[in-house]
């Protein structure tokens, strides 16, 4: 029981780095990309290309991981700007779901495109880390659930700190509270649209390579992991980032302990928390009611 508490720890803080992007989205533009389920399955084999030619050619392990996680990053932004530029902004006023139908249609793109670059088959992510598992009484943790968890501090830590401290992640939130007002104040909220996108894509790609290792990697990955995320940003309150964290945690530690009955009920414990939740607290753990967009 322990070790399936510790693994959902693990599991759940990458549930909660991709559940962050949808939070970012949501609170600045009351949009999200529904699509960032192929987006982190896109990320992660970037990321297993881009390690694979790294260590081929010699480089050093740590400057490869580093390396590696910056290209996708950037990659990755790169394609959120371009989501929000060339496939959210021209629909979000023609439609009031031409933003649903236009991430859904560019997610289905990524996926083909993926299939027709790697393949149908899964592919294994050997962790660049190894095989090692450190032993602490009866809880087994691998070297790479080690980085798994001193990326998720790191990323939380810079996360926050951007959100609430720098002046970009002060008017992200002056753009969701008021817009109009932030407008005024010399702040553009189109760009802080583009920044949170771009923003979010490379969580959801850092979260890729993360969550590789772990679960393999092949086109469709994205679509169970992806839900698996928004439903953390469900549970935990969608405009509540530390709600998010304890949501994904939650959800990765309730998906492990169900997993040593049975693995069928892996998956649908995440949905049954979600109804829970809805029924009982609608607007999440620590969830707060917003300004509807429709």
């Amino acid at each position: 029981m322990l070790q399936a508490v510790v693994s959902g720890l693990i599991l759940g803080s990458i549930y909660a780095i991709i559940a962050q992007g949808y939070y970012i989205t949501y609170v600045t533009t009351r949009t999200m990309n529904f699509g960032q389920g192929d987006f982190l399955m896109l990320g992660a084999l970037l990321g297993l290309t881009s390690l694979g030619a790294m260590t081929s050619a010699g480089m050093n392990l740590i400057v490869s991981v580093l390396f590696t996680l910056m290209i996708v990053a950037a990659a990755m932004g790169l394609l959120g700007w371009g989501l929000e530029r060339g496939a959210i902004r021209p629909l979000n006023h023609i439609l009031s779901v031409g933003w649903i139908l236009s991430t859904v249609a560019v997610s289905l793109m990524i996926r083909n495109i993926a299939m027709l670059v790697w393949g149908r088959n899964v592919i294994p992510f050997p962790s660049p880390f190894g095989n090692e598992v450190y032993r602490f009484g009866s809880v087994g943790i691998t070297k790479h659930e080690v980085f798994v968890a001193f990326c998720a501090v790191v990323i939380m830590a810079c996360l926050f700190f951007f959100l609430n401290k720098s002046l970009l992640g002060k008017a992200l939130a002056a753009v969701a509270y008021n817009p109009e007002a932030a407008s005024l104040m010399g702040i553009n909220p189109k760009r802080m649209a583009v920044l949170a996108f771009a923003l979010s894509s490379a969580l959801a790609g850092i979260g890729g390579i993360l969550v590789g290792p772990i679960t393999n990697t092949a086109f469709f990955m994205g679509a169970t992991l992806g839900l698996k995320a928004f439903a953390a940003a469900i549970i935990g309150g969608l405009t509540n980032p530390l709600g998010i964290l304890i949501g994904g945690l939650l959800l990765g530690v309730l998906e492990q302990v169900f997993s040593l009955y049975s693995s069928a009920y892996k998956d649908a414990s995440a949905f049954l928390l979600i109804l829970i939740v809805l029924i009982f607290m609608p607007q999440g753990l620590l969830g707060k009611k917003v300004k509807e967009k429709f």
